[in-house]
């Protein structure tokens, strides 16, 4: 478990980076907001400790917020997709495909499981982001976070497809 923690907190900075640098720039008709960070949240293993996915999970939404100019909402957002992670995990991906230390990823879980288990979390994530964001709820925002949940969906795909099975 030790070689995941230190990949992972190795590739925050760059995922970070990635998204405040290239991601946040790139608005989709000032309307859609891709979030590819939240892969690194959706591929931490399911025996994952909760101390290290939580924490990771505030570090990860912290920095965001941080190099963003934003209020904790990203904060917010990733800290509760952690929290939610294991109860999704249960109804979206069946319990003997992965070993205790085996990352989610497209190849490991399958096409059905890995989409509907990374568009639930992206969903979430994206409602809670923007509902913070807003402090309301309308037909606009609801496309909003639609629109921002499916391209942020097909962007985590593309770099699922491109990561290497080990």
């Amino acid at each position: 478990m030790n070689k995941h923690f230190i990949k992972y907190l190795g590739l925050l900075p760059l995922y970070v980076l990635l998204q405040v640098v290239v991601l946040n720039k790139v608005l989709f008709s000032a309307y859609i907001n891709p979030f590819l960070y939240v892969i690194l949240i959706i591929s931490l293993p399911l025996k994952t400790p909760k101390w290290f996915l939580l924490i990771y999970a505030f570090l990860l939404g912290f920095s965001i917020d941080l190099f963003s100019g934003s209020l904790g909402f990203h904060s917010t957002a990733t800290i509760f997709i952690a929290f939610i992670k294991p109860f999704i995990s249960k109804i979206t991906i069946p319990y003997n495909i992965l070993g205790e230390t085996d990352e989610i990823t497209l190849k490991k879980v399958g096409n059905k499981a890995f989409i509907t288990f990374s568009l639930f979390l992206i969903f979430i994530h994206n409602s809670c982001l923007f509902i913070t964001e807003h402090l309301s709820v309308n037909l606009a925002l609801f496309g909003k976070i639609i629109a921002s949940s499916l391209v942020t969906l097909i962007i985590v795909l593309i770099t699922q497809l491109f990561q290497q099975d080990k």
